[in-house]
């Protein structure tokens, strides 16, 4: 149970806790700590202590001493061993103590560090980061989910947190925001790729900027995912033919086509299912559903397994 002005402790001192922890203390919350391994280092830890300092934070030397002194724990390290510190805290962890795990992991890791922490009395709430905290601070949207979710929102909102809960449990709300992030990382990889071509091809991005939102600049947030799912779906096989060109032309720029390759791969994939003559070349955008209901009864008749 998390009580009204929180002893919060940050497992990890980098971008996204020292942001958090600044707004907090701003916003009214009393007492933060941190406790970062890198802050002992001479040079890795300079960063970090200035930014301790700046935030008004108490840095700390061992995780238990920051577990013992806190109410609510915030994990925010690396996704890869974010497992592991979960199990280090649950070591020795008291009952009636909130861990929150912020981390970039996978879904099956916050379910892991929950029953692990539940075996100590613990509440485990999974939170996912949708934004860079920079400016936004602990303002920034997150998504939680856990057994503790609603309560952690009761006295958490109190100091600006802008949460909305995921009905289910640790693990729901990362698992959302593993989906987006194939989008994220995604157009990130292929930005980069359409970037270093126009490079090689000698055209300047301000002119291609504009031009490749056009398709949907002028429709409703919501509606352009299953656009261009649908367009994908529909008109996969030319797409894939449209490809070759385009591959062939980058690659004769001096560049492999690295997400293009991969994108053919996909659409040709999408392109065994006939989706065009399915719905006679004609599908609305707001019944993308029926695309993947589709496809499901497809592959089971034509025996295409969805790749």
């Amino acid at each position: 149970m998390i009580p009204g002005n929180p002893r919060i402790g940050f497992i990890g001192f980098g971008e996204v806790a020292y942001y958090f922890a600044k707004g907090l203390k701003e916003d009214g919350v009393l007492q933060v700590s941190a406790f970062d391994r890198n802050a002992s280092h001479a040079e890795q830890g300079d960063l970090v202590r200035r930014r301790a300092a700046d935030a008004g934070v108490l840095l700390v030397s061992t995780l238990r001493d920051l577990v013992d002194r806190s109410d609510l724990i915030i994990s925010a390290v690396w996704g890869n061993v974010a497992l592991d510190v979960a199990k280090e805290t649950a070591s020795f962890a008291s009952a009636g103590k909130v861990y929150g795990d912020i981390n970039n992991t996978a879904p099956s890791a916050k379910e892991q560090g929950a029953v692990l922490l539940k075996e100590q009395g613990v509440e485990f709430i999974d939170m996912a980061l949708f934004t860079s905290p920079s400016e936004t601070k602990h303002r920034s949207p997150i998504l939680i989910s856990g057994e503790g979710a609603e309560s952690f929102v009761k006295v958490m909102s109190r100091f600006g947190m802008n949460l909305t809960v995921v009905p289910g449990p640790a693990g729901k709300a990362t698992t959302i925001k593993t989906l987006v992030n194939i989008y994220y990382k995604g157009i990130q990889a292929v930005c980069m790729e359409l970037a270093l071509s126009a490079w090689k091809a000698g055209i300047d991005l301000e002119i291609l900027s504009p031009l490749v939102v056009k398709p949907v600049e002028n429709m409703p947030r919501e509606k352009e995912l299953p656009f261009w799912m649908v367009r994908g779906a529909l008109h996969a096989a030319r797409k894939t033919a449209e490809l070759e060109s385009i591959i062939e032309a980058v690659e004769e720029w001096g560049l492999k086509p690295i997400m293009l390759e991969a994108t053919r791969k996909r659409l040709e994939t999408i392109s065994r299912y006939g989706l065009q003559g399915y719905f006679k070349g004609e599908l609305a955008v707001d019944n993308y559903k029926a695309l993947m209901e589709a496809m499901d009864q497809i592959g089971k008749k034509k025996g295409i397994e969805m790749e």
